[in-house]
């Protein structure tokens, strides 16, 4: 099946680090669920905006949030749908989006593995990485993937 990016999410897409952008290339290409990119590069005002709103930990001051980089090292998705009344019920679907997080990081897995990219991926549903999803975190972000440091491939 499979799916690509529109021109909006190819343009925030264009933002972030060339590994994100392969892995999400990819990742929409396998989807059985239309996705596209909410953000790459998050300006300075932005991130103190989400910040004062309580939507992000980091306020760009004290500490600098991965989308603050340029190029970005972090992106933020939404579900996808063609009607927009469904659309806006389901752009942030925990079970859609859990179902994305998984061929996310299968996708960079398997491009770290054939040396496509030099990181790896960290989402926003499993902070830790322990398999664990939304249970033993205080701060969930479904929508978010970051680039992190690739462990050494045994």
């Amino acid at each position: 099946m499979g799916f690509k990016f529109g021109n909006t999410s190819k343009t925030k897409l264009e933002t972030c680090h060339e590994d994100l952008q392969k892995v999400l290339q990819l990742a929409i290409s396998r989807s059985r669920i239309d996705f596209g990119v909410s953000e790459g590069h998050r300006s300075l005002e932005r991130q103190k905006q989400l910040f004062n709103e309580g939507r992000s930990k980091i306020d760009g001051i004290q500490k600098k949030g991965k989308h603050n980089y340029n190029p970005s090292m972090a992106a933020d998705i939404y579900i996808y749908h063609p009607d927009p009344d469904t659309r806006s019920k389901l752009a942030y679907d925990k079970p859609s989006l859990c179902y994305i997080a998984g061929l996310v990081i299968s996708c960079a897995g398997e491009l770290l593995e054939q040396g496509e990219i030099t990181h790896n991926i960290r989402w926003g549903g499993n902070w830790d990485k322990d398999g664990v999803i939304l249970q033993d975190q205080g701060f969930d972000d479904l929508p978010h993937f970051e680039l992190v440091e690739a462990e050494p491939i045994a």
